[in-house]
C-alpha cells in the first residue's frame, strides 16, 4: 500500500517538473527572424546589381549595419538555445533528486520491515534458559544495522556530491565555450568590416564559409552535452546496481546469521537431551544395584536361616532324648 502511494507521488511530481519553454519553438522563432533578415539582404542586392559596381560611403555604412543586425539576430539565437538547454538540464536535475529522495524513503520503509520481522523471528525461536545470551546479540545486531545505515547513507551523499559538482563544472565549462565563441564572433565581425572594400563575391563565400563552422561548432557542442548525460545516466545506472548488491549481501548475512544461531540452539537441545540420557543410565544402574544387593541380602538371610534349621535338627538327631 506505501509503495503505491510513493508511486502515485512520483508522477504526480513528474508532471509538475515538466518544462513550460519549448526548445523547438525558441528554435523556430530564431530561425525565422533569421530568414527574415535574409531575406531583407537579398533583395538589397538584388536591386544594387543595376545600380554601379563602385559603392559610396553611405552604402558601406548600410551594408556595415545590416551585417551587424544579421550577427545580432545569430547571438540572440545562441543564446535562446543555451538558455533552453540548461532549463531543461534543471528540471531533469530536480526530477532526479526526487525520485532519489523517494527511492531513499522506500529503502528505509524495506529495511524497517526487515528488522521487525527478524525480532519476532528472535522472539519466537529464543527461550528462557539464553534470553540474556540473545538479548545481547539482538542488540550487537541492531548497532551494527545502524552502522551499516549510516554507511550507506554517507555513501548515497558523496555520491549525491560529486553528481551535483560534476554537474556545475559542465555549466562552467559551456559558460565559457559560450564566451570563447561570442570572442571569437567579434573578432571575425571586426575583421569582416575591415575587409568590406573587397569584392562581393568574396564576401560571400566568407559569410557562407562563417555560417558553415558556427553550424558544426553547434552539432559539436549539442552531441558533447548528449554524451555526457548518457555517462551520468550510465554511471548512475551502476550505482543503484551496486547499492542492490550490498542490500542483497547483507540481507544474505543477516539470514546466515539467523541459521547460526538456530544450529547453537539445536546442539543445545542435543547437548541437553544427551545429559538427561546420561544421568537416567547413571540412574537405572544405580537401581539395579541397589537391587541386585537387596537379592543377595535376601538370599544371605536364607541361607542362614537353613543352616541354622539344618544345625537345630543335626542337634536333636544327636540328642534323641530331648526328642521324646
Amino acid at each position: 500500500m506505501k509503495s503505491i502511494k510513493i508511486k502515485k507521488h512520483l508522477k504526480k511530481i513528474k508532471k509538475k517538473f515538466v518544462p513550460r519553454v519549448s526548445l523547438n519553438e525558441l528554435a523556430k522563432k530564431a530561425s525565422t527572424s533569421l530568414s527574415k533578415a535574409y531575406r531583407k539582404l537579398e533583395k538589397k542586392k538584388k536591386t544594387n546589381k543595376s545600380i554601379k559596381k563602385i559603392k559610396t560611403v553611405k552604402e558601406l555604412k548600410y551594408f556595415r549595419k545590416l551585417k551587424e543586425k544579421i550577427e545580432k539576430e545569430k547571438h540572440k539565437q545562441r543564446i535562446l538555445k543555451a538558455k533552453a538547454l540548461k532549463f531543461k538540464n534543471q528540471e531533469k536535475q530536480k526530477l532526479k533528486e526526487e525520485e532519489i529522495k523517494i527511492k531513499n524513503k522506500e529503502l528505509r520503509l524495506k529495511e524497517g520491515e526487515l528488522k521487525l520481522k527478524v525480532a519476532e523471528q528472535k522472539l519466537k525461536e529464543q527461550t528462557e534458559q539464553r534470553l540474556s545470551d540473545q538479548e545481547k546479540r539482538k542488540k550487537d545486531e541492531e548497532k551494527r544495522i545502524r552502522f551499516d545505515q549510516k554507511r550507506i547513507r554517507d555513501e548515497e551523499k558523496r555520491l549525491r556530491e560529486s553528481h551535483e559538482k560534476r554537474i556545475k563544472d559542465e555549466e562552467q565549462r559551456i559558460r565559457d565555450e559560450e564566451k570563447r565563441i561570442r570572442d571569437l564572433e567579434e573578432i571575425k565581425r571586426l575583421e569582416a568590416a575591415q575587409k568590406v572594400k573587397d569584392e562581393e563575391q568574396r564576401v560571400r563565400d566568407e559569410e557562407k564559409r562563417i555560417r558553415d563552422l558556427e553550424e558544426k561548432r553547434r552539432v559539436e557542442a549539442v552531441q558533447k552535452i548528449q554524451d555526457e548525460e548518457q555517462k551520468i545516466k550510465d554511471e548512475e545506472k551502476r550505482q543503484r546496481e551496486e547499492e542492490e548488491r550490498k542490500r542483497i549481501a547483507a540481507e544474505q548475512k543477516i539470514k546466515n546469521k539467523q541459521q547460526k544461531i538456530k544450529d547453537e540452539e539445536r546442539r543445545e537441545k542435543r547437548k541437553v537431551e544427551e545429559q538427561r540420557l546420561k544421568e537416567w543410565e547413571v540412574k537405572f544402574d544405580e537401581e539395579r544395584k541397589k537391587r541386585d544387593e537387596e537379592q543377595y541380602l535376601e538370599e544371605e538371610r536364607l541361607r542362614e536361616k537353613e543352616e541354622a534349621r539344618k544345625e537345630k535338627l543335626e542337634l536333636n538327631l544327636r540328642n534323641p532324648d530331648k526328642i521324646n
